[in-house]
């Protein structure tokens, strides 16, 4: 059993939290402060202020039999727990940046400052932790073949946006301009000799 005055357990509200986690999410007073070796009092307390914070709420307890129902305490959902949607807030965002006539630099342009973080890092290091699948050209050094497209799903269906952006990561990385082209689907390459690369993103149909 952990006590709430243990210098080496966690805030007192945590342990209280856990204490209605183990029973399932609500509990009494007495409940609480039995598992954690505290008089009903105390318990009470630090519920209290777990209600006032948002975090617990109150209610009675329904009975069956005769006597007063106890005043119950309930776990609140976590706002940080529970299911993400990353992928709808992408679609939003990219869908909208291709409804813009600028869209594609400031795609370009928002990539580039997003890769900056990485300056002086291995690109190709850099594109392999993204999910790119990169592997050098043989026969060309600054020549990055990219096997597979983590973005697939929006680069499909917005590639003018994507691609973009894309570049502009790698761009910001290396801190000058490089060529992409891109076959949203299939194998795409990126040309980082700066004496060669156009700043550019070339796609199928000159998207």
């Amino acid at each position: 059993m952990t006590s709430l005055t243990d210098p080496g357990a966690d805030s007192p509200a945590e342990r209280v939290t856990e204490a209605l986690r183990r029973r399932g999410g609500t509990a009494s007073a007495s409940e609480v402060g039995a598992d954690l070796g505290l008089h009903p009092s105390t318990a009470r307390f630090h519920l209290d202020r777990l209600v006032n914070q948002g975090r617990v709420r109150v209610s009675r307890e329904r009975r069956a039999t005769r006597g007063r129902p106890r005043t119950m305490f309930t776990l609140e959902p976590d706002p940080i727990e529970g299911p993400r949607s990353y992928q709808m807030l992408a679609e939003v965002l990219v869908a909208s940046l291709a409804r813009q006539s600028d869209g594609p630099e400031r795609a370009a342009r928002a990539g580039a400052e997003w890769g900056r973080h990485f300056t002086g890092q291995d690109v190709v290091a850099l594109l392999a932790e993204v999910g790119f699948a990169p592997s050098p050209d043989p026969d060309h050094d600054d020549r990055i073949a990219l096997g597979h497209c983590p973005f697939i799903d929006l680069a499909t269906d917005h590639p003018e946006v994507v691609c973009p952006l894309h570049r502009g990561v790698v761009e910001g990385a290396v801190g000058h301009p490089v060529t992409l082209e891109a076959h949203p689907g299939a194998t795409c390459f990126i040309d980082l000799d700066p004496t060669l690369s156009s700043g550019a993103s070339r796609t199928p149909g000159g998207r």
